[in-house]
């Protein structure tokens, strides 16, 4: 590592604008910096609760590990290994990271026990597996991209992975502003540490206009509209802080002094203020209260509420089904398979595609990882799927329990089904020889 001295000084330098590189703005429209967005994933409930939304789905996803043989290959046999089945290889061999890998495959193992299975889910850096993951996503929702630090060891490839604040992490460029390295500045410190690009990991969501290196949140794509509910809730809370409205005014039948009047007003306001409502007053002057009144309150700031839930849901593919407590069960279901191919999958490709890009060829260009289907299996197709193989006799015993998630049993292999017509003739033809 290079350590590489700032030129300027001061907290607010450590933060890295993001976005185009020789504009701060794009056809008048200021782009937000790190520290906006950050802001607003704090402070906006709607912001986190979709970003989290999102992170919690992708982080629940595991992944495996797999080797490929191939035709001139032997079987791995240095790690415990078991035979992919025919539905997982099909599925891996659908898979865009690895559809061209896999043509030529003359076999798929799954390694169940591997030096990259223990990196990936023991504790690197304060973070085990699943939060390592989870935060790993925040950064992709908030800030458009996240980095590891492949950090080697002395008698393995990598003996940590360490994750980068998304904020603190400068891509460095050259001519044709392809990414050539990168500079990291640790908490306070000061100064820029220079990493090599091969030892930095960066999962991005590409930026229309700076693909090479630069990354969009969809947090960017909403931000507008994530500070119009803020602005929204801080006038709210002010309104409530503040209301700078009375509620009534009483007018004494004869002229009372100031200080009379003061004591009067504390009196009606420790009887009467917050909990107070409902009590009974009896007055030491004569007098009218007059109560004040007000129109109604207008729905112009609930329909601002709507929409801001509806486009930065929109903006972070979440359903709105999923945040709507009037959805009804099969609305659910059908966002949830929605949710998890059109935002889950996508997500899970990009750090897979990184994964098998940097971590899997630091130990063979066998190895590969695979995130496991997020998507929802349709248990009523699939249902009648395994009903119709039944009925065909194309399932043996144990494929039949394994299918109603039974353990296999005796010598379940056999193909002794009665439902098949063949099974039936033969039956009969041996009774009626029998005969």
């Amino acid at each position: 590592m290079q350590q590489v001295n700032k030129a300027a000084g001061g907290y607010q330098d450590m933060w890295v604008q993001q976005g185009w590189p020789f504009a701060g703005s794009m056809g008048g429209r200021p782009l937000p910096s790190d520290v906006q967005l950050m802001l607003e994933y704090l402070t906006n409930d709607l912001v986190y609760t979709c970003a989290n939304w999102n992170a919690a789905a992708v982080a629940r996803i595991g992944y495996k590990l797999y080797a490929l043989r191939r035709p001139d290959e032997k079987p791995i046999t240095s790690h415990p290994t078991r035979a992919a089945d025919a539905l997982t290889q099909r599925r891996l061999k659908a898979n865009p990271n690895l559809m061209r890998r896999l043509q030529q495959a003359a076999d798929i193992q799954e390694i169940v026990d591997h030096p990259i299975i223990d990196l990936l889910e023991r504790d690197n850096n304060g973070l085990g597996g699943y939060q390592l993951r989870f935060m790993t996503q925040v950064y992709m929702e908030v800030f458009g991209g996240a980095y590891w630090l492949l950090e080697a060891g002395d008698f393995e490839p990598v003996h940590a992975i360490k994750l980068l604040p998304t904020q603190r992490v400068l891509a460095l460029r050259d001519n044709d502003l392809s990414v050539v390295a990168y500079r990291y500045m640790p908490a306070l410190q000061g100064s820029w540490i220079q990493l090599a690009k091969s030892d930095v990991m960066d999962f991005r969501f590409p930026a229309v206009e700076d693909p090479a290196g630069g990354r969009h949140a969809p947090l960017r794509s909403a931000f507008l509209q994530s500070q119009l509910a803020a602005k929204y809730a801080m006038y709210q809370n002010d309104l409530m802080d503040n209301r700078a409205r009375i509620d009534g005014i009483f007018v004494p039948k004869e002229e009372i002094s100031s200080r009379q009047s003061d004591l009067a007003e504390q009196l009606w306001n420790q009887k009467f203020k917050r909990g107070g409502n409902g009590r009974i007053l009896v007055a030491e002057n004569a007098g009218t209260f007059t109560p004040t009144r007000y129109p109604p309150t207008d729905l112009g700031p609930l329909e601002i509420s709507r929409e801001s839930l509806r486009r930065l849901a929109n903006a972070f593919g979440v359903p709105e089904a999923l945040l709507s407590k009037d959805a009804t069960y099969a609305n659910m279901q059908a966002s949830l398979t929605l949710y998890a191919r059109q935002t889950i999958l996508p997500r899970l490709l990009i750090v897979e595609q990184k994964l098998n890009e940097m971590l899997c060829p630091r130990y063979s260009d066998r190895l590969f990882l695979a995130a496991d289907n997020p998507v929802p299996e349709d248990a009523a197709f699939e249902l009648q799927k395994t009903q119709m193989a039944i009925a065909a006799g194309a399932l043996s015993i144990a494929e039949i329990r394994q299918a109603a998630g039974y353990g296999p049993v005796g010598s379940g292999d056999a193909f002794d089904n009665p439902s098949r017509a063949a099974d039936a003739l033969l039956r009969s033809s041996a009774g009626a020889a029998a005969t």
